[in-house]
């Protein structure tokens, strides 16, 4: 019996070895590590294109290393007749494999938008090597113009922009989302999305970096900066989706009450135009929602309620012990949010049926049986639903 355990040990420990000797090992510097990534059509030619931004490693004394003597990251630009065909030829050019892992943002380009969504991200949530959490943004005009954007702040380029993705839902901006995520919007009967707009902008700053500086005899061989100031990257807004494609961007405001009504936020900053006392200014928090649906007269009908605490960040002439101004206060906050919702909700639902506040949820919650017996007309039951807004701001 002894023996046989032996024998088996024996062959258990050869048959490990035997299978870490078939493991293809590739160094870090024999790859392309994917930044960001960016997606257009090219209607003319019926191609995608992408345009990769990626590392530029080296590997000395067999430490893999950023060179910062040089332009840390380059860009790879592929075609093919879809996505993964595109991706694979820009990946080819590099001379190197590419890496999703570490991928931090996905932009698709304006003519990509109005195609359908969920086919364009299939790639990224189908590709087992893709980062899940990378953020998916929508570009004003070509995703490939963003990214020849360069910018001073972090290593690469990609973080400043997903640093702004971010930065903006933590002020109570505007949402963003991985792909899996938008994924999981594009399930619901309208298949409604939302994605942040990532657009240009002409701006007094010095956070990009100059294109082609330091050319021959010192000067500079890009484009000199205008009096205005320089081109860098601003997020404005928002794209909302439904049937899976495009329909309208959206302002700030809208894109601030998609967020409050779905994701919620940490803080949320808004000026009362209360002249007597200084247009004061207020920060809310702790912002807790909740929408009930109900049907009446054949008709649904949700109840949308925010409710939040505030401090008051500018008090312009305001006074500690003027507790009935504080009153006034919390009435014109209450009043400016209660409009903003009910226009970001006529915006979005009346007028393209588009479900990005999360309203089949809770009519498939509240009400299943009108809901199994309208799911397929799921998108003209949204837009012609009745609904009402009730805001209320504890304000300190």
């Amino acid at each position: 019996m002894v023996k046989y355990r032996l024998a088996a040990a024996v062959l258990l420990a050869v048959s490990i070895c035997t299978l870490c000797g078939c493991v293809v090992y590739t160094d870090l510097a024999d790859r392309a590590i994917v930044q960001s990534i960016g997606i257009d059509y090219l209607p003319d030619k019926k191609v995608y294109r992408i345009s990769m931004q990626y590392f530029n490693q080296t590997s000395e004394g067999g430490i893999n290393q950023i060179d910062k003597t040089q332009d840390n990251v380059l860009k790879s630009v592929g075609e093919g007749e879809n996505i993964f065909a595109a991706a694979k030829n820009a990946s080819v050019l590099t001379g190197k494999d590419m890496l999703l892992s570490e991928n931090k943002l996905i932009i698709i380009g304006k003519e990509l938008l109005s195609y359908d969504l969920g086919a364009t991200l299939e790639f990224f949530t189908g590709n087992l090597h893709s980062h899940p959490q990378s953020y998916v943004a929508a570009a004003e005009n070509t995703a490939e113009e963003l990214l020849d954007i360069r910018f001073k702040e972090g290593p690469t380029s990609s973080q400043r922009l997903a640093g702004l993705l971010k930065n903006a839902a933590s002020e109570g901006k505007g949402k963003f989302s991985y792909p899996y995520e938008v994924m999981t919007m594009l399930c619901s009967k309208t298949r409604s999305a939302y994605l942040p707009l990532l657009k240009t902008a002409t701006l007094k700053t010095d956070i990009t970096i100059p294109k082609d500086s330091g050319g021959e005899g010192g000067k500079s061989g890009g484009e000199e900066q205008s009096e205005d100031g320089e081109t860098t990257i601003i997020t404005d807004g928002g794209v909302i989706f439904c049937g899976g494609k495009a329909q309208a961007t959206v302002n700030t405001d809208v894109s601030s009450v998609i967020q409050f009504l779905t994701d919620g936020t940490d803080e949320y900053s808004l000026s009362v135009m209360l002249s007597e006392y200084g247009d004061p200014s207020v920060t809310l928090t702790g912002m807790t929602r909740s929408i009930n649906a109900s049907v009446q007269g054949g008709k649904a009908v949700f109840d949308i309620a925010l409710n939040a605490s505030g401090k008051v960040v500018f008090k312009g002439t305001l006074k500690p012990y003027q507790s009935k101004a504080y009153k006034e206060v919390e009435k014109a906050c209450e009043e400016k949010l209660c409009d903003m919702i009910e226009n970001a909700v006529a915006k979005v639902k009346d007028g393209y049926g588009c479900d990005v506040f999360g309203f089949e949820n809770a009519l498939r919650r509240d009400c299943n049986g009108f809901y199994n017996d309208n799911a397929d007309n799921m998108k003209e039951i949204i837009k012609t639903a009745g609904y009402n807004v009730r805001v209320e701001v504890d304000v300190r």
